[in-house]
């Protein structure tokens, strides 16, 4: 299964003010399904397969942070490796192990709600690709992935 992730992203940043404004109102991802311009958003971007609905749930979801909460980091010369989101949360210095416990403790959807409260306070730069294929198998081992990324990345403490 394969979603355009850079296609979803690009459409975000293109909604309307009025439209972006409906998506970040909702509490849960399952709201998003009543919000038209949500269905407008994922038209053309497989939402009419049944394995792309869920992903796409979570993805819009995490978008619906705010418009420029998450942003994409490119890959190239000066940014050969895609930064994860573990990585992000722990480069911010605005996260801290207790919250992302909270995090990876919770079941769906309250996972997403915290997941997207995590995106709003640290702002990542990340990814976005990279991103959207751990929300697409967001799964047990994909939560691990996100803590194993966020405590290797963060400062060593020193010891005297």
């Amino acid at each position: 299964m394969s979603l355009d992730a850079m296609a979803l992203y690009h459409a975000w940043g293109a909604l309307d003010n009025g439209a972006s404004a409906q998506l970040r109102r909702v509490a849960e991802p399952d709201d998003l399904r009543d919000i038209p311009a949500f269905y407008r958003l994922v038209k053309d971007l497989g939402w009419h397969e049944p394995n792309h609905q869920k992903p796409l749930l979570r993805a819009v979801f995490c978008l619906s942070a705010g418009k420029n909460i998450i942003k994409h980091m490119p890959l190239n010369d000066k940014n050969p490796k895609a930064v994860s989101l573990g990585k992000a949360l722990a480069d911010s210095g605005k996260v801290n192990e207790r919250r992302l416990y909270q995090l990876l403790r919770a079941e769906w959807p309250q996972d997403m709600v915290q997941l997207r409260r995590l995106l709003v306070q640290a702002e990542p730069s990340l990814y976005w690709p990279s991103l959207m294929e751990q929300l697409t198998w967001w799964n047990e081992r994909s939560r691990r992935q996100l803590l194993e990324d966020f405590v290797l990345a963060l400062p060593q403490k020193k010891t005297a």
